[in-house]
């Protein structure tokens, strides 16, 4: 246990680092609009820059495992920092779409490297109440959400631009990088020989795994980064009408993963999972069935969505126990890959069909995800009962 106390500061940085995460990441969505306005291009192009960038980042994070086990959490995680600083200032100064393109690179980058580092150190510090620690932790990311969606919804109607949002976080994000230097966290071992870790892709587990994470990741972040577009193009609201509906959805969704942990950790992981699937799912399709007045149903929907990633995240490293950073590194990859194509589909529906057809990929995806984790369990519900997980 001293160990965790001298590892205190490191952890509250680590959280503080997630808090941080959706300023950029989930505030994507409500200045689509004026992303749209300012460079003239379509939600295809959107989109489109949204998946080809992506796809880079996927790389990164392939191989943010093999570098974490090189060079440990806390270096990786400091590289992750600068990459975001560079990113967001490169943005926030762009004249040209162009540029504002190759700044968005350096950002999915930095968030992807330190994400999967946050999510492979927390079980370390947390034996045993990993899955009440990963709750809390994506907590964090959930209260961010919140506390970003507001005050961009309150900048914007008082008429704050989003570049001098952009330069207000990189500041954020240079201060916490600054206090992280002398902060202490765990690493974990580092490899001898990174390559013998590829056995653990000899394992459709993995795969599977990373489907449902992907497709479960997308219903999620698909509500933050489509749905002030539906509201503007569909019912014709103002963004700041979209970031306060965002702004309840994730306020609930960081309470569901304030108090998430402790009932999963009492109830099962994977059948608590399901079950919140299956709510979440519904209430997001009555949400967009019932229409404009009725969207506020969807922003409830938050308190189910909220223990999914964390919970089921909380199982790698008894699913997958030989290279947890490596494994971890490869599903976010995977998450990456299934995001992008889902946004890039979501991005040319919407074009074609227009935003009230294109939304229904939403639920539709959550029921795929709940799909493969009922097969997940039906697969290692044994072997996880084994490990003294319910």
């Amino acid at each position: 246990m001293q160990n965790r106390k001298s590892n205190r500061f490191g952890v509250f940085i680590i959280f503080t680092l997630m808090f941080l995460s959706p300023f950029i990441e989930n505030t994507r969505g409500i200045f689509i609009p004026i992303f749209k306005e300012d460079f003239s291009v379509s939600n295809t192009v959107i989109s489109s820059m949204i998946t080809s960038v992506s796809l880079a980042g996927m790389a990164v994070t392939f191989f943010s495992g093999a570098l974490i086990e090189r060079i440990g959490q806390k270096k990786t995680i400091i590289i992750g920092i600068l990459c975001l600083i560079t990113g967001i200032f490169v943005q926030s100064q762009s004249e040209s779409f162009l540029m504002f393109f190759i700044g968005f690179i350096p950002i999915i980058a930095g968030i992807n490297i330190y994400g999967v580092a946050a999510n492979t150190v927390i079980p370390i510090l947390f034996v045993g109440t990993s899955t009440i620690a990963m709750n809390l932790l994506h907590f964090m990311y959930g209260a961010g959400s919140t506390v970003s969606q507001n005050a961009i919804g309150f900048l914007l109607d008082r008429n704050i631009t989003w570049r001098t949002m952009y330069v207000f976080i990189a500041l954020l994000y240079l201060i916490v990088l600054i206090a992280f230097i002398f902060a202490k966290i765990p690493d974990e071992p580092k490899a001898e020989n990174v390559t013998a870790g590829r056995s653990i892709f000899k394992d459709p587990m993995l795969y599977i795994f990373g489907l449902s994470l992907g497709f479960y990741v997308f219903a999620e972040q698909g509500i933050s980064l489509w749905l002030t577009n539906y509201l503007k193009e569909g019912f014709g609201m103002r963004e700041s009408v979209g970031a306060r509906y965002l702004g309840i959805f994730f306020f609930i969704f960081a309470f569901g993963r304030l108090v998430g942990g402790f009932i999963v950790q009492k109830t099962g992981v994977l059948r608590t999972v399901m079950a919140t699937q299956v709510i979440a799912m519904l209430l997001l399709s009555a949400g967009i069935l019932l229409g404009e007045d009725y969207i506020i149903i969807i922003s409830l929907s938050g308190l189910f969505f909220s223990i999914v990633f964390p919970s089921l995240m909380s199982l790698v490293s008894v699913l997958f126990s030989e290279k947890p950073g490596m494994a971890t590194g490869f599903m976010m990859t995977m998450v990456a890959f299934v995001l992008n194509l889902m946004n890039l589909l979501m991005g040319v529906l919407t074009d074609l069909l227009g935003p009230k057809v294109s939304i229904y990929l939403l639920p539709i995806s959550m029921a795929i995800s709940l799909s493969i984790v009922a097969y997940i369990r039906l697969k290692v519900g044994k072997k996880l009962k084994a490990a003294g997980i319910k």
